[in-house]
């Protein structure tokens, strides 16, 4: 067992019974069985890999509580999900996957179906954790259908590049003459400015994203008139450095880290994670006095779609953009086409509805993850 590896309980399992027969459990996954639903899942992205969950429950203090359903049938469904540990379950809470480590959801050979959705679902709701979170990836949101009744539903957009057909099909096809235009001038301009590409997952690469991070985390607060200090704070605590040592170290040919530099100065960064067919943009930042006039942040994610078309990689996964509107405009720009995400809760009591009242509050301090 790697040292980085989450130490799981013994698994236990039951029978959930459902219209279609009797569902077998067991929980958590034994990592062979993992490996393989993984594999067949032509949809699985780098969240829903073992190491991934090994990450947030080093970093995060979690718990591994993922799930393995046996069908009637044969087939084999898994959740990734994990657990805040040593809590009772009327105050349990758990998550598929929680925030800011992408996302979660369920796993199957082929891909999830729709009425699978609804047993994992029945499962979940039979306990009486305070709540759990199911947050789908963009390829099997189209599959699930309204949750049942104490579920929560939660309206997400993802943008996601088609990469069929490799680079020179998103050039000509997916690219507006003028974005073409944009990004022969702003590789000539890098040129004469001096902006090299880097890429890798070393420390040293994690650490000089991270200063740039912090930097980035200060002009946002001086943007919006608030103490630099307490926004570089609070980022910190969102997004530790920690975090991103240790995604790095557990997977080494799944994250890279590409780094625009001028003069040995870093002035912009993205982390990618590509598993499978999906090549995802998981965090990026910024110095945006210097990277805006040489376009740095359009010619890392340019960089980063013509690896991903390389690896043979079928879908460039954008994320989220937090309703930012320019944020949004970028990743269209980039050819991402808006992808319906729904995430579901399940809650005891009405958590949502009263994070939503102080949402005002929180929104204060945006801002905290970089995008």
């Amino acid at each position: 067992m790697s040292h980085r590896q989450t130490q799981q309980q013994a698994p236990r399992e039951w029978v959930v019974r459902t219209g279609e027969g009797p569902v077998r459990v067991t929980s958590p996954v034994p990592r062979e069985k993992w490996a393989q639903v993984l594999a067949a899942d032509p949809r699985a992205m780098a969240f829903h890999r073992p190491e991934w969950v090994d990450c947030v429950c080093e970093v995060g203090g979690w718990q591994d509580a993922g799930r393995l359903y046996r069908t009637g049938e044969g087939r084999e469904l898994l959740l990734p999900m994990v657990r805040r540990p040593g809590r009772p379950d009327p105050l349990a809470v758990r998550a598929s996957l929680p925030p800011g480590w992408g996302t979660g959801g369920i796993l199957a050979p082929g891909g999830v179906r729709a009425h699978e959705f609804g047993l994992v679902l029945t499962d979940l709701a039979a306990d009486q954790t305070l709540r759990t979170r199911i947050r789908p990836s963009f390829g099997a949101a189209h599959e699930l259908r309204a949750p049942a009744p104490g579920y929560v539903s939660i309206p997400r957009t993802v943008h996601v590049l088609d990469l069929d057909g490799g680079m020179d099909a998103v050039w000509s096809q997916r690219w507006s003459k003028r974005v073409r235009g944009n990004m022969r001038s702003a590789q000539r301009r890098a040129e004469r400015a001096g902006l090299v590409i880097e890429s890798g997952n070393s420390p040293e690469l994690v650490e000089i994203y991270y200063d740039l991070y912090l930097r980035w985390l200060e002009q946002r607060a001086r943007e919006r008139h608030l103490p630099p200090a307490v926004v570089r704070s609070r980022g910190k605590r969102a997004e530790p450095l920690a975090k991103y040592h240790a995604v790095a170290a557990a997977l080494p040919g799944v994250c890279r880290i590409l780094l625009a530099t001028v003069g040995g100065r870093p002035v912009a960064a993205m982390i990618a994670l590509r598993h499978g067919a999906v090549w995802c943009y998981w965090r990026g930042c910024s110095d945006k006095e210097m990277a805006g006039p040489l376009r740095a942040n359009q010619l890392l994610m340019l960089h980063s779609i013509e690896r991903a078309c390389e690896a043979g990689c079928r879908y460039f996964e954008m994320g989220e953009s937090g309703g930012v509107a320019s944020l949004e405009r970028f990743k269209a720009r980039m050819g991402g086409v808006k992808q319906p995400v729904t995430e579901h809760r399940l809650e005891r009591v009405p958590l949502t509805r009263w994070q939503n009242r102080v949402g005002g509050i929180l929104n204060a301090v945006k801002g905290a993850r970089p995008s």
